[in-house]
């Protein structure tokens, strides 16, 4: 067996084995091996991870950069031409492979703690299990048609998971507006396929293979090609659109601005749902996309994305500065880092892009875990202003969370490139930031120093937040005796995954080389396509102005100052961060990101609304138009239906009965003549030949 089969039969088990497990679960733990099924799914899904992380060693040991791309025909097309199932495996693949099962192992270990005496608990599993296959369908698939058949199971599967819980309101409103925003997106999704696929043919659907680098979208560049175009030169104004349109997936997978509301509603679902969905699996799946059409990106559909994350970014972070529920704080820093990603996509830092996409999966699954076990050991309570001291009780995740919060913060050591891997990805993204405001310049003005100051001031504000979350949460003294008497450390199911994740978070070189030669290795092979990036270690055009947005900052002692001031403003809890919010001017501010700037009042009023407008319209049309006409022609009918019966009753039936009423008098006349007497029947002829007689005469005489 050569090395490309080894790896596609090692892809094919990872990808397989949580279908496996979901289906196993569902038909046989159903009465008996309730509890094993926590276990179960977790060893089969170390088993999926261990193949993925095998294949990738295989791959970086592998001699060539091509891409591994497998098809089996699936539905015919006709004209020869078919929809394939089949395996795309590349740089990308393998990262991200190796990352969704590797966070979905450590997330189903420490639900078997988290989830311990829920009556559902054998059913958690096996969404859980089908949640990571849909995901990993995603990251293997081969071509866009296949990807978006495992993007739309994501959706579903979201839905089951969000909605677990489904006896509680919240729940369900959650896990609803989860599925109606995704729809939005994947509306957008489906008019940029569907351009893609009038200009290019069902090419679109077949994989790429034998072009070197397993491009999805090989048949878009040849068709450029031949009119002489390409993706950065004179672009045609449908690859804009149609990338925009695939990118509106992207916005409603990964919550971006204006979809992004769904994503904080989505903590309802039981926190492993949180951490999982929040770093691996289903906002990550719209970065990925993002990556996939990288190739297809026009400088205008760029200055789309970028914008999009800009604002995403800037708007989250600043929501996460107010929010109390530990949750959510969670949430809309999800939202901020993914924002980071979207805008490293669309300023060209595609490797730090992603490689922040690897390291946040890390650090945010962990701090959803830590969460998670103050969540159970405050008795349920997510509110931080309950909390307080509990790093005396649970000593390792206020270890753990801390770790993250550097990780997130993107720490270093001041003045020196000697970071936490949270550093390196966020620094490059922002170099990218850097290079692409001034590029932008020209067209934007001034307004093209957001995208490199905006990103470096939130870099920041990331640290203060995580900096009040942990000093809220962990230090200060108690604000809720009763439950802090009760609280405890979380069981080594719970604890472990924490571990690990956190020992991840802090890993640097040996992260980020690897990473980076994977995903160079992917950026060379797109090189023939004209694509330009940001090259690690490159941070602008102008080292004068690097050194002053990023060695006064980022490679400085802000992010000390940052982290030392949230600490010592919200350790004694919230009374300090009371005073400031309602001194004038600032109450207002802090009221309107509070209220996450009315965005779920805006939809309620206009999206909402508008839907229940209409809807009230439509009822009104149905009830007044349509019913009225069907009821209107329904008493015309019955009216016609009337006359006609008394026309029938008095004149054709009155006809009828009067010609057999005078027939039956005529017969009682006749009837008369009939006695039965023989004397009256011969006077009758008699008296007949009589008469007879007389008129022959008469008539014979002329008389």
């Amino acid at each position: 067996m050569d090395t490309d089969q080894l790896i596609t039969g090692l892809v094919t088990i990872s990808l397989m084995a949580p279908l496996v497990t979901a289906a196993a679960i569902t038909l046989l733990t159903r009465r008996v091996m309730f509890k094993a099924a926590g276990w179960f799914a977790t060893v089969v899904m170390a088993g999926s991870f261990v193949c993925a992380l095998f294949a990738l060693l295989q791959w970086m040991g592998r001699e060539g950069d091509s891409a591994i791309v497998t098809k089996v025909p699936w539905i015919p097309l006709g004209g020869g031409d078919w929809l394939y199932l089949g395996i795309l495996y590349d740089s990308l693949t393998g990262a991200m492979l190796a990352m969704v099962t590797g966070i979905s192992t450590l997330v189903h270990l420490y639900s078997i703690g988290y989830m311990e005496g829920d009556k559902r608990f054998n059913r958690f599993f096996a969404y859980l299990s089908l949640f990571t296959f849909s995901m990993l369908g995603i990251v293997t698939a081969n071509s866009i048609i296949m990807l978006f058949v495992f993007w739309e199971l994501v959706g579903f599967t979201s839905y089951l998971l969000i909605g677990f819980w489904f006896e509680k309101r919240g729940p369900q409103l959650a896990c609803k507006k989860a599925f109606v925003m995704n729809r939005i997106g994947d509306a957008g999704f489906l008019v940029g396929f569907g351009i893609l696929f009038y200009q290019v043919g069902a090419k679109l659907m077949v994989p790429a293979v034998g072009d070197g680098d397993g491009n999805m979208f090989a048949a878009v560049h040849d068709l450029l090609a031949a009119s002489g175009q390409s993706v950065t030169e004179n672009p045609p104004a449908w690859l804009t659109v149609a990338g925009i349109g695939l990118f509106c997936g992207a916005i409603g997978k990964s919550a971006q601005f204006p979809l992004h509301t769904w994503l904080p509603d989505a903590m309802e679902g039981p926190t492993p749902v949180s951490s999982i969905v929040h770093s691996a699996t289903m906002v990550a799946a719209g970065v990925y996309l993002t990556g996939r059409i990288y190739p297809i990106l026009t400088p205008e559909a760029h200055l789309f994305v970028a914008t999009i994350g800009l604002i995403t970014l800037v708007m989250a972070a600043c929501m996460a500065l107010v929010m109390t529920d530990i949750k959510r704080v969670l949430a809309y820093s999800t939202l901020s880092q993914l924002g980071y990603m979207i805008l490293g996509l669309g300023t060209g830092a595609y490797a730090f892009a992603m490689f922040h996409l690897i390291t946040h999966a890390f650090f945010k699954c962990c701090l959803f875990q830590c969460s998670g076990s103050v969540i159970n050991a405050m008795h349920h309570e997510q509110d931080m202003r309950h909390y307080g001291g509990l790093a005396k009780k649970m000593p390792i995740t206020a270890l753990c969370y801390f770790v993250c919060t550097l990780a997130i913060a993107g720490a270093s050591i001041p003045y020196t490139l000697i970071g936490i891997s949270g550093f390196y990805s966020k620094d490059g993204i922002i170099a990218g930031a850097y290079n692409f405001g001034h590029a932008a310049e020209g067209t934007l003005g001034a307004w093209a120093a957001l995208f490199y100051w905006g990103p470096t001031v939130v870099a920041y504000l990331t640290v203060f937040y995580m900096a009040r979350s942990f000093a809220l949460t962990f230090l200060g003294k108690p604000r809720d005796e009763e439950k802090y008497r009760h609280a405890h450390e979380a069981p080594w199911t719970m604890t472990l995954p924490q571990g690990v994740l956190a020992i991840m978070a802090i890993l640097t070189v040996p992260m980020v080389l690897p990473f980076l030669d994977l995903i160079n290795g992917s950026l060379d092979a797109m090189k023939d396509l004209g694509v330009t990036w940001v090259q690690p270690g490159v941070h602008g055009p102008d080292d004068h102005g690097v050194h002053f947005v990023h060695g006064a900052l980022l490679h400085g002692l802000a992010w000390i100052i940052a982290l030392v001031a949230g600490i010592a403003l919200y350790m004694p809890g919230m009374r300090y961060s009371a005073k400031i919010a309602a001194v004038p001017g600032i109450n207002v501010l802090h009221r309107w990101i509070l209220n996450k700037f009315y965005f779920d009042a805006l939809y309620d009023v206009f999206v909402v609304g508008l839907a229940k407008l209409i809807a009230f319209v439509a009822r009104m049309v149905d009830t007044w138009i349509v019913d009225g006409a069907v009821n209107g022609t329904a008493v015309l009918t019955r009216w016609l239906a009337d006359c006609t019966g008394i026309f029938d009753n008095r004149v054709v039936d009155g006809v009828a009965n009067g010609a057999a009423a005078l027939t039956h008098s005529g017969g009682q006349l006749l009837r008369q003549t009939h006695g039965g007497r023989v004397r009256h029947y011969v006077l009758v002829v008699f008296a007949s030949a009589v008469i007879v007689l007389l008129i022959v005469v008469i008539a014979a005489h002329g008389l």
